[in-house]
């Protein structure tokens, strides 16, 4: 038998694809190696030149699709394919909602050793546009001006000037106000920051709005650079559109991509926006987590509260509270609340929410998660429910290990991420709490994200 030659950079091959990787590319197999191919699908052959080659997979760009499935579709925006935002414009909105829901299955079985776990069909949005409530700029220079936008992925090149190709994700009155801010950034004559120098004032522009309130707050990250006329921009932003009723100096001096830095100064309005949820009221901080899709947070949220089955008594945790939104859904329904948060800001913004919703059964602590929930489980709290609601890279040991011990009988999972959901529940399952129903959510369409609520009983309990 003839020996097999190794694909090496610039090699032309035809692939068959037969699935989609989890940041949405096409996967193929070629002379036993796993290749990956952003803008391949699957059912598809496509012709592609090798980029990289690694161990156990090599990475390949699209040269020609040679056999067409009939979920592709063509993207509606220009630089679907450079800015990295939409791993899947090309791909049928149902067509989507398909793959996310056989990538959360896949994850399970192959990750937490779950075979038999019911999984429903992922919940899609009926208009899957213009759903985002926040938008992170790039700030750049160009022919002597400011433009905000997008880096193409992995760049510090801008790929798409916001004010002149609006992004079909974000609220329509977000891509309203960067335009005007865009302007104005000109008229003072503001200079962007240079990554390569590492000079220049302005690094980022930050906007959000509420939902059901239409408040704008407008956050401009810089360096620590003295800027005279800081607050004069700010009140032309406020005087050009009205709903903008916060403008926030954000001081960010890190080297690396971070966004947003520790320090704010409120330049104009209040320090922060209001928004309605779920029938409750939330203030939102700068610095603060809000789900960036509020239609789809009411359905993730209201399947959480109906996982959490709870009958109006209970003692309930929730682990990463962030400003306090499901922790004031649960305590409409509960005995009491106690919310654990890392972020200050966040807290702070959490027990405010609870008076502003008249709640006086929550209470909020400020720190690490893994240190709080193993310290109060050592002083005797037994909970009925916990519910977790993560970062990306899941839960820590600490975490599950103090669940573990308070032999909670009710868990509800909340994750942004199918590999670490499926690692914790693998770890919560060897223990005795068995995954009861998974319900993946679009929260992202257009993209290779996918939202998971999940609950979990342990065994014996009633």
């Amino acid at each position: 038998m003839a020996k097999l030659t190794p694909v090496k950079p610039g090699d032309i091959i035809e692939l068959d694809v037969h699935g989609l990787g989890h940041t949405g590319e096409g996967v193929g197999r070629y002379q036993g190696l796993a290749i990956f191919v952003p803008g391949a699908l699957p059912d598809e052959r496509v012709r592609a030149v090798i980029s990289q080659v690694k161990k156990s997979y090599a990475r390949g760009k699209l040269i020609e699709v040679v056999t067409r499935t009939t979920d592709r579709i063509l993207p509606r925006c220009p630089a679907a394919a450079d800015c990295g935002g939409c791993q899947l414009q090309h791909l049928d909105y149902q067509a989507q909602l398909t793959h996310k829901t056989t990538l959360v299955k896949s994850a399970l079985t192959r990750i937490g050793g779950l075979n038999d776990v019911p999984v429903r069909p992922t919940i899609g949005m009926e208009y899957p546009w213009h759903y985002r409530n926040k938008i992170h700029l790039h700030a750049t220079q160009s022919a002597g001006r400011i433009k905000l936008g997008f880096f193409a992925e992995g760049t510090h090149q801008l790929t798409a000037d916001i004010s002149e190709q609006s992004c079909l994700l974000v609220n329509q009155e977000i891509i309203e106000v960067v335009a005007a801010v865009e302007e104005l950034l000109n008229s003072f004559k503001i200079k962007s920051y240079d990554w390569e120098s590492k000079q220049g004032l302005l690094r980022h522009v930050m906007i959000r709005r509420g939902y059901a309130t239409g408040e704008i707050m407008v956050v401009l990250v810089t360096t620590a650079e003295n800027w005279l006329t800081e607050q004069e921009l700010a009140r032309e932003i406020v005087n050009r559109h009205p709903r903008v009723v916060s403008v926030i100096r954000n001081i960010n001096t890190n080297p690396g991509r971070l966004i947003l830095g520790p320090q704010n100064q409120v330049l104009a309005g209040k320090d922060s926006i209001t928004d309605r949820l779920c029938g409750l009221k939330f203030k939102i901080s700068a610095a603060s987590f809000y789900q960036v899709n509020p239609r789809q947070t009411e359905v993730l949220y209201n399947k959480a509260l109906e996982f959490a089955n709870l009958k109006g008594d209970e003692t309930v945790v929730d682990a990463y509270c962030g400003i306090g939104t499901i922790a004031s859904l649960l305590a409409r329904h509960a005995g009491s609340v106690i919310g654990l948060e890392i972020v200050p800001d966040a807290v702070t913004d959490a027990r405010e929410n609870a008076r502003l919703n008249n709640l006086f059964n929550i209470e909020f602590f400020n720190g690490s998660v893994e240190r709080l929930l193993p310290e109060m489980v050592a002083r005797g709290l037994r909970p009925d429910l916990v519910v977790l609601d993560p970062p990306r890279k899941g839960c820590e040991k600490e975490v599950l290990e103090a669940i573990l011990k308070t032999q909670v009988p009710r868990v509800v999972y909340v994750s942004c991420d199918p590999a670490t959901l499926a690692r914790d529940l693998g770890i919560l399952a060897g223990a005795g709490y068995e995954p009861a129903e998974v319900q993946p959510v679009d929260m992202f369409p257009w993209t290779c994200h996918v939202e998971c609520v999940v609950w979990l009983k342990r065994k014996h309990s009633p």
